[in-house]
């Protein structure tokens, strides 16, 4: 148990910053529902930070499987929990780490729905971005040469008021 608990304080250091990355981006829908630009841009910076946080307690965990892996005799490029848990070793271990992995699993996989419903409600607000400025500013005619030319007018956004 003493060989992995630097392992399961990782995982639960990660668990925990995964929990705060989905409270932003719950607090980042709310946002954008509600077009508030200045606190989207102040969450985006929270949320940089936090994914720059999980970035540095993955290679701590990369770093520690490899050592802790050498040290049981097996040497590769990385491992992956899984293969960290099949070692024969305490089902008590084997059991905490299956359970963390299990929350990491679910909650990445809630951050990714929620980031990709996010992604949609950004793309409909520029499409109505698009369709109002399309609103606020005519077509140009075609301008070419001959009778049938038709000539310039000016837009709602050049004209003079």
């Amino acid at each position: 148990m003493e060989d992995v608990k630097g392992l399961i304080s990782i995982l639960e250091s990660m668990l925990d910053a995964h929990k705060r990355l989905l409270d932003t981006a719950n607090a980042k829908r709310t946002l954008l529902v509600e077009g508030d630009t200045n606190g989207l841009k102040n969450l985006v910076h929270q949320e940089s930070s936090i994914v720059d946080e999980i970035q540095k307690l993955e290679q701590q965990r990369k770093q520690f499987v490899k050592t802790y892996m050498d040290q049981k005799g097996l040497s590769d490029q990385s491992f992956t929990l899984d293969e960290v848990m099949n070692i024969p070793g305490n089902p008590l271990v084997k059991n905490s780490l299956q359970s963390i992995a299990k929350q990491l699993h679910d909650l990445i996989k809630e951050i990714t729905h929620l980031n990709e419903s996010n992604q949609q409600l950004i793309q409909a607000s520029l499409s109505y971005v698009q369709y109002s400025i399309g609103m606020l500013v005519k077509k140009e005619p075609t301008i070419g040469y001959g009778p049938k030319s038709g000539g310039r007018y000016s837009n709602m956004l050049d004209a003079k008021i």
